[in-house]
């Protein structure tokens, strides 16, 4: 996870510690007692500030001092336990969480968020079977904490249990009143996808169906479908296609090595030169829609056209291997590379990691597809393509 994505959480993780602690305290203590006499430690106020500008391991470093000092302080001990996982020491924030468990002056709230987190420390270090057991016992002790919930929707993703990631998922969008219908969209495809490897048409078309009328962006279900109508019915499947491009059209050049197959079995090649020239007429920086052409022109034996339009490609996105590839390929057809040339363009074929790359905007994992839920992470619809920027003086 990036920094600035691990101070959000942790950040947000702190504020609804010390914000429900403080309400808590605010029962039990009159005004005139004051604070806590932890707050007033200046461990505990360095460890916020360096807290806030993302200083995590001097953060741990004082508030444990705080925790030294007064060790009944909850929420102290709350803090450091998340920041002890978000660094990777899961051991010591399960001993924190157990230790905190133990005591017999916990609020109802309290008890609930310390389970809660110890179940997502168990998820963290790969023990399922008590994360599941934790996140039931907080949702025993508090039906409603948001943070158990979020957990247990995570680990029936984790298990690939869709069905119940996408009823915890409806729960949680009705208690954070929230849009959750790109996510939803997202775990009906998925459902979608283990009927269609059981062999259930009829019930793979119903998921997809329904992913989309939740939310029309959601493109694998678009083509999941399309692929459903392949080999039955190609202009069923072009015309799925075409909906796909025109409900994302930022996600167009994923349909369209599918949509060019449909065309081609329908007897109607120039569909989609037609296609991609319209795509590049809306957007002249579209360097996806100029390489699918490309390939189309140089499959068709016209690798003069297709090198004017990898040329212009590079104009608008010169730092993909892919495009760089696509022209050496092109020269290679042209009869313009020699020998040694011919090499070295095989040699980068066969060895290059990301040819094109796209990034998950959450933690900066890096792959060769779009991917639509991060493996590193696991959120949803964070991959974009990973874009540099155009040439200097490039024009396009």
């Amino acid at each position: 996870m990036t920094d600035t994505a691990l101070l959000a959480v942790l950040i947000a993780g702190v504020g609804g510690i010390l914000a429900g602690r403080a309400w808590a305290a605010s029962r039990e203590r009159s005004p005139r007692e004051g604070r806590p006499a932890f707050r007033a430690s200046p461990h505990y106020t360095q460890g916020l500030h360096y807290l806030a500008t993302g200083q995590l391991d001097p953060a741990t470093h004082e508030l444990a001092k705080v925790l030294r000092e007064h060790p009944d302080a909850v929420e102290v001990q709350q803090v450091l336990s998340h920041l002890h996982r978000e660094v990777g020491q899961v051991e010591k924030a399960i001993d924190l969480h157990r230790t905190l468990l133990a005591r017999s002056d916990l609020t109802r709230a309290e008890r609930a968020h310390a389970l809660a987190s110890l179940g997502t420390d168990y998820r963290r270090a790969g023990f399922l079977d008590r994360a599941a057991q934790a996140y039931d016992e907080a949702l025993e002790v508090d039906p409603r904490n948001l943070l158990a919930l979020e957990g247990q929707q995570k680990l029936f993703e984790e298990r690939r249990e869709w069905r119940q990631a996408y009823e915890a998922q409806t729960r949680l969008a009705r208690l954070r009143k929230s849009d959750d219908g790109l996510v939803l969209a997202y775990l009906q495809t998925e459902m979608g996808h283990e009927a269609a490897l059981a062999g259930l048409w009829e019930e793979a078309e119903a998921a997809f169906r329904t992913a989309l009328s939740l939310d029309q962006r959601a493109t694998p279900a678009y083509l999941a479908l399309a692929d459903l109508w392949a080999e039955r019915d190609p202009a069923r499947t072009a015309s799925i296609l075409e909906s796909a491009i025109a409900a994302a059209p930022e996600r167009a050049y994923l349909a369209f090595a599918p949509l060019e197959k449909a065309y081609a079995r329908s007897g109607e090649h120039s569909r989609f030169v037609d296609l991609c020239e319209r795509l590049i007429e809306q957007d002249p920086r579209d360097w996806r829609a100029r390489l699918a052409l490309a390939r189309h022109l140089r499959a068709e034996g016209r690798p003069g056209e297709a090198l004017g339009l990898l040329l212009r490609a590079l104009e608008s996105n010169p730092h993909v291997l892919l495009v760089h590839l696509e022209v050496w390929r092109t020269l290679r057809a042209l009869g313009q590379l020699g020998p040694d040339e011919q090499r070295y363009v095989t040699t980068v074929e066969e060895s290059a990691l990301y040819v094109d790359p796209h990034i998950c905007t959450v933690c900066r994992y890096r792959a060769d597809d779009m991917l639509w839920r991060c493996p590193h992470c696991h959120e949803w619809n964070t991959f974009v393509e990973e874009r540099v920027g155009p040439a200097a003086g490039g024009q396009v």
